[in-house]
Protein backbone atom coordinates (compact mmCIF):
# COMPACT_ATOMS: atom_id res chain seq x y z
CA UNK A 1 0.00 0.00 0.00
CA UNK A 2 1.26 3.60 -0.81
CA UNK A 3 2.47 6.04 2.25
CA UNK A 4 -0.47 7.84 3.29
CA UNK A 5 -0.29 11.26 4.74
CA UNK A 6 -2.20 10.89 8.41
CA UNK A 7 -3.37 14.54 9.59
CA UNK A 8 -6.35 16.61 11.13
CA UNK A 9 -9.03 18.44 9.53
CA UNK A 10 -10.53 21.54 11.67
CA UNK A 11 -14.07 21.32 11.90
CA UNK A 12 -15.76 25.07 12.10
CA UNK A 13 -19.63 25.43 12.91
CA UNK A 14 -21.20 28.55 11.12
CA UNK A 15 -23.80 28.62 13.91
CA UNK A 16 -21.24 29.32 16.61
CA UNK A 17 -17.50 30.28 15.25
CA UNK A 18 -16.43 30.03 18.65
CA UNK A 19 -16.84 26.02 18.70
CA UNK A 20 -14.47 24.28 16.98
CA UNK A 21 -12.94 20.28 16.65
CA UNK A 22 -10.81 18.59 14.56
CA UNK A 23 -12.06 15.17 12.34
CA UNK A 24 -9.02 12.50 11.52
CA UNK A 25 -7.62 12.16 8.02
CA UNK A 26 -5.51 10.81 6.07
CA UNK A 27 -4.75 11.59 1.72
CA UNK A 28 -4.45 8.67 -0.91
CA UNK A 29 -3.19 10.54 -3.93
CA UNK A 30 -6.08 13.37 -4.27
CA UNK A 31 -8.57 11.81 -2.18
CA UNK A 32 -9.24 12.50 1.38
CA UNK A 33 -10.59 10.14 3.74
CA UNK A 34 -12.05 10.53 7.29
CA UNK A 35 -12.87 8.73 10.24
CA UNK A 36 -16.51 7.64 10.06
CA UNK A 37 -16.50 7.57 14.41
CA UNK A 38 -14.99 11.36 14.34
CA UNK A 39 -17.64 12.30 12.07
CA UNK A 40 -20.18 10.83 13.50
CA UNK A 41 -18.97 12.35 17.16
CA UNK A 42 -19.36 15.35 15.15
CA UNK A 43 -22.39 15.01 13.68
CA UNK A 44 -23.91 13.41 17.60
CA UNK A 45 -24.49 10.45 15.83
CA UNK A 46 -24.75 7.15 17.11
CA UNK A 47 -23.09 4.13 15.95
CA UNK A 48 -22.68 0.57 15.83
CA UNK A 49 -20.46 -2.25 14.87
CA UNK A 50 -20.74 -5.86 13.35
CA UNK A 51 -16.65 -7.05 13.63
CA UNK A 52 -17.55 -9.95 11.76
CA UNK A 53 -18.93 -8.14 8.65
CA UNK A 54 -17.51 -5.06 9.18
CA UNK A 55 -20.36 -3.28 8.80
CA UNK A 56 -20.30 0.67 10.51
CA UNK A 57 -23.68 2.01 11.13
CA UNK A 58 -24.71 5.56 11.82
CA UNK A 59 -28.07 5.92 13.46
CA UNK A 60 -30.24 9.31 14.18
CA UNK A 61 -33.88 7.53 13.72
CA UNK A 62 -35.53 7.93 12.33
CA UNK A 63 -32.35 7.91 9.48
CA UNK A 64 -30.15 5.16 9.25
CA UNK A 65 -26.47 5.28 7.32
CA UNK A 66 -24.38 1.67 6.75
CA UNK A 67 -21.24 1.12 5.12
CA UNK A 68 -18.97 -1.69 4.71
CA UNK A 69 -15.53 -2.05 4.89
CA UNK A 70 -13.64 -2.35 1.24
CA UNK A 71 -17.12 -1.68 -0.34
CA UNK A 72 -18.13 1.63 -2.13
CA UNK A 73 -21.29 1.07 -1.76
CA UNK A 74 -23.37 3.23 1.19
CA UNK A 75 -27.43 2.69 2.13
CA UNK A 76 -29.08 5.28 3.64
CA UNK A 77 -32.41 4.15 5.63
CA UNK A 78 -34.57 7.03 5.62
CA UNK A 79 -37.89 8.02 7.69
CA UNK A 80 -40.22 5.75 5.48
CA UNK A 81 -38.14 2.88 6.35
CA UNK A 82 -37.15 2.71 2.48
CA UNK A 83 -33.57 1.73 1.68
CA UNK A 84 -31.64 3.33 -0.79
CA UNK A 85 -27.93 2.78 -2.21
CA UNK A 86 -25.42 4.75 -3.08
CA UNK A 87 -22.41 4.24 -4.46
CA UNK A 88 -18.90 6.37 -3.76
CA UNK A 89 -16.15 6.86 -6.08
CA UNK A 90 -14.19 5.06 -3.63
CA UNK A 91 -14.18 1.76 -1.53
CA UNK A 92 -14.89 2.66 2.36
CA UNK A 93 -11.79 1.61 3.97
CA UNK A 94 -10.73 -0.14 6.62
CA UNK A 95 -7.72 -0.07 8.91
CA UNK A 96 -6.55 0.11 12.51
CA UNK A 97 -10.26 -1.11 13.47
CA UNK A 98 -11.48 2.34 12.45
CA UNK A 99 -13.45 2.93 9.32
CA UNK A 100 -12.40 5.98 6.65
CA UNK A 101 -14.56 7.58 3.92
CA UNK A 102 -14.08 9.25 1.11
CA UNK A 103 -15.30 13.11 2.35
CA UNK A 104 -16.36 14.86 -0.32
CA UNK A 105 -18.64 12.39 -2.02
CA UNK A 106 -20.04 11.08 1.92
CA UNK A 107 -20.71 14.41 2.81
CA UNK A 108 -24.11 14.97 1.05
CA UNK A 109 -25.43 11.84 2.43
CA UNK A 110 -24.91 13.00 5.80
CA UNK A 111 -26.66 16.19 5.24
CA UNK A 112 -29.31 14.64 3.55
CA UNK A 113 -30.23 11.43 6.80
CA UNK A 114 -28.60 14.11 9.85
CA UNK A 115 -30.04 17.51 8.81
CA UNK A 116 -26.55 20.32 8.85
CA UNK A 117 -25.53 21.34 5.67
CA UNK A 118 -21.74 20.72 5.73
CA UNK A 119 -18.67 21.21 2.92
CA UNK A 120 -15.13 20.62 2.53
CA UNK A 121 -12.53 23.17 1.45
CA UNK A 122 -9.86 20.82 0.14
CA UNK A 123 -6.81 23.86 0.22
CA UNK A 124 -7.65 25.03 3.85
CA UNK A 125 -7.95 21.69 5.01
CA UNK A 126 -11.82 23.07 6.99
CA UNK A 127 -14.90 21.40 7.26
CA UNK A 128 -18.10 23.93 7.86
CA UNK A 129 -21.08 22.47 9.61
CA UNK A 130 -23.89 24.91 8.88
CA UNK A 131 -27.27 25.91 10.24
CA UNK A 132 -29.84 22.65 10.75
CA UNK A 133 -31.56 22.22 7.61
CA UNK A 134 -34.97 20.17 7.29
CA UNK A 135 -34.26 16.99 4.92
CA UNK A 136 -37.08 16.45 2.84
CA UNK A 137 -37.90 13.19 1.92
CA UNK A 138 -39.61 13.85 -1.75
CA UNK A 139 -37.79 14.83 -4.49
CA UNK A 140 -41.64 15.97 -6.13
CA UNK A 141 -43.75 16.85 -2.76
CA UNK A 142 -46.78 18.03 -5.40
CA UNK A 143 -48.12 18.96 -8.62
CA UNK A 144 -50.44 21.92 -9.58
CA UNK A 145 -53.06 22.07 -12.24
CA UNK A 146 -53.19 25.26 -14.22
CA UNK A 147 -56.50 24.74 -16.69
CA UNK A 148 -55.41 27.37 -20.12
CA UNK A 149 -57.89 28.38 -22.67
CA UNK A 150 -56.39 26.19 -25.53
CA UNK A 151 -55.22 23.01 -22.94
CA UNK A 152 -53.80 22.80 -19.86
CA UNK A 153 -50.09 23.17 -17.88
CA UNK A 154 -49.50 20.87 -15.15
CA UNK A 155 -46.59 22.28 -12.73
CA UNK A 156 -44.33 19.43 -11.05
CA UNK A 157 -42.92 21.05 -8.06
CA UNK A 158 -39.30 19.91 -8.26
CA UNK A 159 -36.57 20.09 -5.07
CA UNK A 160 -33.65 19.38 -6.76
CA UNK A 161 -32.70 19.43 -10.51
CA UNK A 162 -34.32 16.46 -12.43
CA UNK A 163 -32.56 15.20 -15.61
CA UNK A 164 -33.93 12.08 -16.79
CA UNK A 165 -37.80 12.55 -17.58
CA UNK A 166 -40.05 11.20 -20.56
CA UNK A 167 -44.24 11.92 -21.14
CA UNK A 168 -46.29 9.57 -23.35
CA UNK A 169 -49.63 10.45 -24.77
CA UNK A 170 -51.80 7.34 -25.70
CA UNK A 171 -54.67 7.75 -28.18
CA UNK A 172 -57.23 6.12 -25.74
CA UNK A 173 -56.73 9.45 -23.32
CA UNK A 174 -54.05 8.69 -20.82
CA UNK A 175 -51.07 10.35 -20.49
CA UNK A 176 -47.79 9.23 -18.63
CA UNK A 177 -45.19 11.08 -17.14
CA UNK A 178 -42.05 9.18 -15.64
CA UNK A 179 -38.87 11.07 -13.65
CA UNK A 180 -36.47 8.95 -13.34
CA UNK A 181 -33.98 8.86 -10.39
CA UNK A 182 -36.35 10.70 -7.85
CA UNK A 183 -39.27 10.17 -4.49
CA UNK A 184 -42.56 11.59 -4.57
CA UNK A 185 -44.71 12.05 -2.46
CA UNK A 186 -47.63 10.24 -3.44
CA UNK A 187 -50.04 11.03 -1.20
CA UNK A 188 -49.93 14.67 -1.50
CA UNK A 189 -50.46 13.97 -5.38
CA UNK A 190 -53.13 11.12 -5.31
CA UNK A 191 -55.11 14.21 -3.74
CA UNK A 192 -54.38 17.06 -6.29
CA UNK A 193 -58.36 17.50 -7.17
CA UNK A 194 -58.86 17.53 -10.76
CA UNK A 195 -59.22 20.30 -12.63
CA UNK A 196 -59.98 21.38 -16.49
CA UNK A 197 -59.21 18.62 -19.17
CA UNK A 198 -57.41 16.72 -15.93
CA UNK A 199 -60.22 14.07 -14.14
CA UNK A 200 -58.11 11.76 -12.94
CA UNK A 201 -53.87 12.13 -11.02
CA UNK A 202 -52.43 8.94 -10.24
CA UNK A 203 -48.76 8.70 -8.70
CA UNK A 204 -46.96 5.58 -8.34
CA UNK A 205 -43.02 5.30 -6.75
CA UNK A 206 -41.31 2.55 -7.63
CA UNK A 207 -37.51 2.04 -6.71
CA UNK A 208 -36.09 4.13 -9.36
CA UNK A 209 -38.37 6.15 -10.70
CA UNK A 210 -42.17 8.06 -10.24
CA UNK A 211 -44.56 7.64 -12.66
CA UNK A 212 -47.72 10.04 -12.80
CA UNK A 213 -50.49 8.57 -14.62
CA UNK A 214 -53.28 11.55 -15.97
CA UNK A 215 -56.63 10.95 -17.40
CA UNK A 216 -57.76 13.54 -19.89
CA UNK A 217 -61.63 14.70 -21.19
CA UNK A 218 -60.73 16.31 -23.76
CA UNK A 219 -58.16 15.13 -27.25
CA UNK A 220 -55.09 16.34 -27.17
CA UNK A 221 -53.08 17.49 -29.81
CA UNK A 222 -49.99 17.18 -27.65
CA UNK A 223 -48.34 17.08 -24.78
CA UNK A 224 -44.44 18.06 -24.22
CA UNK A 225 -42.07 18.35 -21.31
CA UNK A 226 -39.50 20.74 -20.43
CA UNK A 227 -37.41 22.12 -17.05
CA UNK A 228 -38.70 25.64 -15.65
CA UNK A 229 -35.75 27.86 -16.51
CA UNK A 230 -36.70 30.13 -13.07
CA UNK A 231 -36.73 26.74 -10.50
CA UNK A 232 -35.83 23.12 -10.61
CA UNK A 233 -39.86 22.45 -11.30
CA UNK A 234 -41.04 20.57 -14.40
CA UNK A 235 -43.72 22.03 -17.26
CA UNK A 236 -45.88 19.49 -18.83
CA UNK A 237 -47.79 21.52 -21.48
CA UNK A 238 -51.15 20.00 -22.84
CA UNK A 239 -52.43 21.52 -25.73
CA UNK A 240 -55.88 20.14 -26.68
CA UNK A 241 -57.54 19.66 -30.17
CA UNK A 242 -58.61 22.96 -31.85
CA UNK A 243 -61.37 23.15 -34.79
CA UNK A 244 -59.77 20.15 -37.56
CA UNK A 245 -56.30 19.43 -35.31
CA UNK A 246 -56.05 15.92 -35.71
CA UNK A 247 -55.44 13.76 -32.36
CA UNK A 248 -51.56 12.90 -31.90
CA UNK A 249 -51.91 9.29 -30.87
CA UNK A 250 -49.00 7.73 -28.49
CA UNK A 251 -45.92 10.66 -28.65
CA UNK A 252 -43.20 10.34 -26.87
CA UNK A 253 -40.93 13.64 -25.40
CA UNK A 254 -38.87 14.18 -22.50
CA UNK A 255 -34.56 12.65 -22.65
CA UNK A 256 -35.39 9.71 -21.32
CA UNK A 257 -36.29 6.75 -23.79
CA UNK A 258 -38.47 4.28 -21.94
CA UNK A 259 -41.86 2.45 -23.02
CA UNK A 260 -44.97 2.63 -20.52
CA UNK A 261 -47.86 0.61 -20.36
CA UNK A 262 -50.71 0.54 -17.80
CA UNK A 263 -49.47 2.19 -15.04
CA UNK A 264 -49.03 -0.19 -12.44
CA UNK A 265 -48.36 -3.88 -14.54
CA UNK A 266 -45.45 -1.53 -15.86
CA UNK A 267 -43.46 -2.17 -12.71
CA UNK A 268 -44.54 -5.10 -11.85
CA UNK A 269 -41.25 -7.54 -11.43
CA UNK A 270 -43.05 -9.98 -13.91
CA UNK A 271 -40.26 -11.24 -15.74
CA UNK A 272 -37.17 -11.98 -15.29
CA UNK A 273 -34.44 -12.66 -18.37
CA UNK A 274 -31.74 -15.20 -17.91
CA UNK A 275 -28.79 -14.89 -20.48
CA UNK A 276 -26.11 -17.69 -20.81
CA UNK A 277 -23.18 -16.11 -21.82
CA UNK A 278 -21.45 -17.63 -25.42
CA UNK A 279 -23.24 -21.22 -27.01
CA UNK A 280 -22.71 -22.77 -30.03
CA UNK A 281 -19.55 -22.55 -31.80
CA UNK A 282 -18.37 -19.82 -29.26
CA UNK A 283 -17.01 -21.97 -26.42
CA UNK A 284 -16.24 -18.82 -24.36
CA UNK A 285 -13.46 -19.28 -22.33
CA UNK A 286 -11.90 -22.93 -21.31
CA UNK A 287 -10.88 -24.37 -18.44
CA UNK A 288 -7.39 -25.98 -17.67
CA UNK A 289 -9.00 -29.36 -17.98
CA UNK A 290 -11.04 -28.13 -21.19
CA UNK A 291 -14.17 -27.61 -19.15
CA UNK A 292 -16.16 -24.77 -21.31
CA UNK A 293 -17.45 -21.44 -20.34
CA UNK A 294 -20.36 -21.97 -22.51
CA UNK A 295 -21.22 -24.81 -20.75
CA UNK A 296 -21.01 -23.74 -17.40
CA UNK A 297 -23.21 -20.41 -17.90
CA UNK A 298 -26.07 -22.54 -19.39
CA UNK A 299 -26.03 -25.30 -16.67
CA UNK A 300 -26.39 -22.47 -14.13
CA UNK A 301 -28.84 -20.34 -15.92
CA UNK A 302 -31.03 -23.54 -16.45
CA UNK A 303 -30.78 -24.53 -12.88
CA UNK A 304 -31.69 -20.83 -11.76
CA UNK A 305 -35.03 -20.82 -14.07
CA UNK A 306 -36.09 -23.97 -12.40
CA UNK A 307 -35.90 -22.16 -8.59
CA UNK A 308 -37.71 -18.84 -10.41
CA UNK A 309 -40.50 -20.75 -12.15
CA UNK A 310 -40.54 -23.09 -9.08
CA UNK A 311 -40.68 -20.54 -6.15
CA UNK A 312 -41.64 -17.27 -7.57
CA UNK A 313 -45.20 -17.54 -8.92
CA UNK A 314 -46.34 -15.00 -11.51
CA UNK A 315 -42.95 -14.93 -12.73
CA UNK A 316 -41.91 -15.42 -16.22
CA UNK A 317 -38.73 -16.77 -17.03
CA UNK A 318 -37.30 -15.89 -20.38
CA UNK A 319 -33.54 -17.43 -21.40
CA UNK A 320 -32.12 -15.86 -24.34
CA UNK A 321 -30.98 -19.50 -24.92
CA UNK A 322 -31.85 -23.30 -23.73
CA UNK A 323 -29.55 -24.96 -25.69
CA UNK A 324 -25.88 -24.71 -27.11
CA UNK A 325 -26.36 -22.42 -29.72
CA UNK A 326 -24.82 -19.20 -30.96
CA UNK A 327 -27.00 -15.93 -29.98
CA UNK A 328 -25.87 -12.26 -31.21
CA UNK A 329 -24.96 -9.73 -28.08
CA UNK A 330 -27.39 -7.23 -29.81
CA UNK A 331 -30.12 -10.02 -30.19
CA UNK A 332 -29.62 -10.80 -26.36
CA UNK A 333 -30.88 -7.57 -25.54
CA UNK A 334 -33.56 -7.57 -27.98
CA UNK A 335 -35.30 -10.69 -26.80
CA UNK A 336 -35.16 -9.23 -23.35
CA UNK A 337 -36.74 -6.03 -24.33
CA UNK A 338 -39.77 -7.77 -26.82
CA UNK A 339 -40.17 -10.02 -23.54
CA UNK A 340 -41.07 -7.36 -21.31
CA UNK A 341 -38.27 -7.90 -18.65
CA UNK A 342 -38.14 -6.27 -16.22
CA UNK A 343 -34.40 -7.88 -15.29
CA UNK A 344 -31.59 -8.87 -16.85
CA UNK A 345 -29.00 -11.63 -15.48
CA UNK A 346 -26.54 -12.30 -17.64
CA UNK A 347 -23.41 -15.36 -16.56
CA UNK A 348 -20.64 -16.18 -17.47
CA UNK A 349 -17.15 -17.57 -16.11
CA UNK A 350 -13.81 -16.39 -15.67
CA UNK A 351 -10.09 -16.85 -16.99
CA UNK A 352 -6.74 -15.69 -17.37
CA UNK A 353 -4.31 -16.09 -20.14
CA UNK A 354 -2.10 -17.71 -18.32
CA UNK A 355 -3.42 -21.20 -17.00
CA UNK A 356 -3.00 -22.02 -14.34
CA UNK A 357 -3.47 -19.15 -12.75
CA UNK A 358 -4.00 -18.60 -8.49
CA UNK A 359 -6.37 -15.61 -8.96
CA UNK A 360 -9.94 -16.86 -8.30
CA UNK A 361 -13.55 -16.24 -7.05
CA UNK A 362 -16.56 -13.82 -8.23
CA UNK A 363 -17.26 -10.94 -9.56
CA UNK A 364 -20.15 -9.20 -10.57
CA UNK A 365 -20.45 -6.25 -13.19
CA UNK A 366 -22.31 -3.13 -13.59
CA UNK A 367 -22.57 -1.33 -17.25
CA UNK A 368 -20.28 1.41 -17.53
CA UNK A 369 -17.25 2.13 -18.98
CA UNK A 370 -14.63 0.42 -17.33
CA UNK A 371 -12.41 2.04 -14.02
CA UNK A 372 -9.81 0.07 -14.04
CA UNK A 373 -7.18 -2.12 -16.54
CA UNK A 374 -8.87 -5.64 -15.46
CA UNK A 375 -12.29 -4.66 -15.72
CA UNK A 376 -11.70 -3.47 -19.57
CA UNK A 377 -9.88 -5.95 -20.13
CA UNK A 378 -12.70 -8.47 -19.43
CA UNK A 379 -15.05 -6.62 -20.95
CA UNK A 380 -13.13 -6.57 -24.20
CA UNK A 381 -12.81 -10.07 -24.22
CA UNK A 382 -16.64 -10.82 -23.53
CA UNK A 383 -17.13 -8.44 -26.12
CA UNK A 384 -14.52 -9.72 -29.12
CA UNK A 385 -17.63 -12.41 -29.03
CA UNK A 386 -19.41 -9.69 -31.89
CA UNK A 387 -16.10 -11.17 -34.21
CA UNK A 388 -18.01 -14.15 -34.69
CA UNK A 389 -21.18 -12.67 -35.77
CA UNK A 390 -21.91 -11.76 -39.23
CA UNK A 391 -22.12 -8.21 -40.13
CA UNK A 392 -20.78 -7.24 -37.38
CA UNK A 393 -19.26 -4.11 -38.30
CA UNK A 394 -21.94 -2.24 -39.17
CA UNK A 395 -24.19 -3.50 -36.67
CA UNK A 396 -21.77 -2.04 -33.88
CA UNK A 397 -20.08 0.42 -35.52
CA UNK A 398 -22.33 3.16 -33.44
CA UNK A 399 -20.80 2.00 -30.25
CA UNK A 400 -17.93 4.41 -30.18
CA UNK A 401 -15.98 5.04 -27.13
CA UNK A 402 -18.14 8.38 -27.08
CA UNK A 403 -21.53 6.62 -28.31
CA UNK A 404 -20.63 3.75 -25.69
CA UNK A 405 -21.03 5.88 -22.86
CA UNK A 406 -23.72 8.24 -23.77
CA UNK A 407 -25.92 4.32 -24.30
CA UNK A 408 -24.92 3.33 -20.66
CA UNK A 409 -26.09 7.58 -19.11
CA UNK A 410 -29.66 6.96 -21.35
CA UNK A 411 -29.56 4.13 -18.71
CA UNK A 412 -29.60 5.76 -16.15
CA UNK A 413 -32.96 5.08 -15.21
CA UNK A 414 -31.72 1.52 -14.16
CA UNK A 415 -28.89 2.37 -11.85
CA UNK A 416 -29.70 2.54 -8.88
CA UNK A 417 -31.77 -1.12 -9.02
CA UNK A 418 -29.15 -2.33 -10.68
CA UNK A 419 -26.68 -1.31 -8.03
CA UNK A 420 -29.08 -3.03 -5.47
CA UNK A 421 -29.30 -5.86 -7.29
CA UNK A 422 -25.28 -6.20 -7.97
CA UNK A 423 -25.08 -5.31 -3.88
CA UNK A 424 -27.52 -8.72 -3.16
CA UNK A 425 -25.59 -10.69 -5.49
CA UNK A 426 -22.37 -10.27 -4.23
CA UNK A 427 -23.60 -10.87 -0.96
CA UNK A 428 -25.27 -14.15 -1.50
CA UNK A 429 -22.84 -15.53 -3.81
CA UNK A 430 -19.97 -14.70 -0.98
CA UNK A 431 -22.39 -16.28 1.81
CA UNK A 432 -23.56 -19.29 0.14
CA UNK A 433 -20.65 -20.08 -2.28
CA UNK A 434 -17.70 -19.48 -0.09
CA UNK A 435 -15.90 -18.67 -3.36
CA UNK A 436 -13.66 -15.69 -3.08
CA UNK A 437 -15.53 -12.21 -3.45
CA UNK A 438 -14.28 -10.01 -6.02
CA UNK A 439 -16.62 -7.32 -5.17
CA UNK A 440 -19.21 -5.45 -7.45
CA UNK A 441 -17.50 -3.58 -10.49
CA UNK A 442 -18.07 -1.50 -13.93
CA UNK A 443 -17.46 -2.56 -16.86
CA UNK A 444 -18.48 -1.60 -20.60
CA UNK A 445 -19.90 -5.17 -21.75
CA UNK A 446 -22.20 -4.99 -25.18
CA UNK A 447 -24.86 -7.65 -24.15
CA UNK A 448 -25.85 -5.17 -21.05
CA UNK A 449 -26.95 -2.32 -23.38
CA UNK A 450 -29.19 -3.28 -25.21
CA UNK A 451 -31.23 -4.29 -22.57
CA UNK A 452 -33.82 -1.40 -21.00
CA UNK A 453 -33.94 -2.74 -17.47
CA UNK A 454 -31.99 -3.49 -14.34
CA UNK A 455 -29.30 -5.42 -15.43
CA UNK A 456 -26.22 -7.23 -14.20
CA UNK A 457 -23.05 -9.48 -15.36
CA UNK A 458 -21.98 -12.20 -13.18
CA UNK A 459 -18.32 -13.83 -14.03
CA UNK A 460 -19.10 -16.58 -11.83
CA UNK A 461 -15.42 -18.06 -10.98
CA UNK A 462 -12.36 -18.30 -12.58
CA UNK A 463 -11.73 -21.41 -15.00
CA UNK A 464 -8.15 -21.07 -15.15
CA UNK A 465 -7.95 -21.64 -11.09
CA UNK A 466 -8.20 -25.90 -10.64
CA UNK A 467 -10.51 -25.02 -7.55
CA UNK A 468 -12.63 -22.84 -9.41
CA UNK A 469 -13.18 -24.87 -12.39
CA UNK A 470 -13.73 -28.36 -10.06
CA UNK A 471 -16.65 -26.18 -8.47
CA UNK A 472 -17.54 -24.57 -11.91
CA UNK A 473 -17.73 -27.91 -13.91
CA UNK A 474 -19.50 -29.76 -10.74
CA UNK A 475 -23.43 -30.00 -10.76
CA UNK A 476 -22.89 -29.51 -6.93
CA UNK A 477 -21.19 -26.15 -7.80
CA UNK A 478 -23.38 -25.21 -10.54
CA UNK A 479 -26.41 -25.43 -8.03
CA UNK A 480 -25.00 -23.70 -5.40
CA UNK A 481 -24.37 -20.48 -7.99
CA UNK A 482 -27.95 -20.42 -8.86
CA UNK A 483 -29.09 -21.20 -5.19
CA UNK A 484 -27.04 -17.97 -4.52
CA UNK A 485 -28.53 -15.77 -7.60
CA UNK A 486 -31.90 -17.16 -6.63
CA UNK A 487 -32.14 -15.87 -3.18
CA UNK A 488 -30.70 -12.34 -4.20
CA UNK A 489 -33.70 -12.42 -7.09
CA UNK A 490 -35.99 -13.54 -4.19
CA UNK A 491 -34.55 -10.45 -1.97
CA UNK A 492 -34.66 -7.66 -4.80
CA UNK A 493 -38.15 -8.78 -5.46
CA UNK A 494 -39.49 -8.56 -1.92
CA UNK A 495 -37.78 -5.58 -1.83
CA UNK A 496 -38.77 -3.72 -4.73
CA UNK A 497 -42.70 -4.72 -4.56
CA UNK A 498 -42.20 -3.69 -0.74
CA UNK A 499 -41.84 0.05 -2.60
CA UNK A 500 -44.33 -0.75 -5.12
CA UNK A 501 -46.95 -1.77 -2.74
CA UNK A 502 -46.57 0.76 -0.44
CA UNK A 503 -46.93 3.15 -4.09
CA UNK A 504 -50.34 1.11 -4.67
CA UNK A 505 -51.97 1.82 -1.08
CA UNK A 506 -50.85 5.22 -0.99
CA UNK A 507 -52.99 5.77 -4.70
CA UNK A 508 -55.66 3.73 -3.56
CA UNK A 509 -56.23 6.27 -0.89
CA UNK A 510 -54.81 3.69 2.06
Amino acid sequence: MEALGQYTVRVEFTADPSRTTVVGCFRRGDVVYASLTDLASVFKVSTYENLVTHKFELKQPPFRIKVTGANPFVTVTDESGHETAYQLPQDVLFAAHSYFVPLQPFLPLFSVAFGPAASFDASRNVLTIGQLVTASLFDIPAIRLEPKSNGLLVRIAARKRLSDYENWLRSDGWLYVTVANARADTHAINATPPSGIVKEVIAIQSPTSVQLTLRLAAKVAAAAIVQDDSSDDLLLSIRTVQTREETAPEKKSGPAANTFEDPRKRWQLDVIVLDPGHGGYDPGTIGITGVKEKNVSLGIVLKLGRLIAKNLPGVTVVYTRKTDRFVELDRRGTIANEAGGKLFISVHCNALPRKPSKTRGFEVYLLRPGRTEEAIAIAERENSVIELEEGYEERYKKLTEENFILVTMAQSAHVRASEEFADLTQKELASRTKLPNRGVKQAGFYVLVGAAMPNILVETAYLSNREDERFLKSEAGQQKIAEALFRAVKKYKEEYEKVLREGKDISAGG
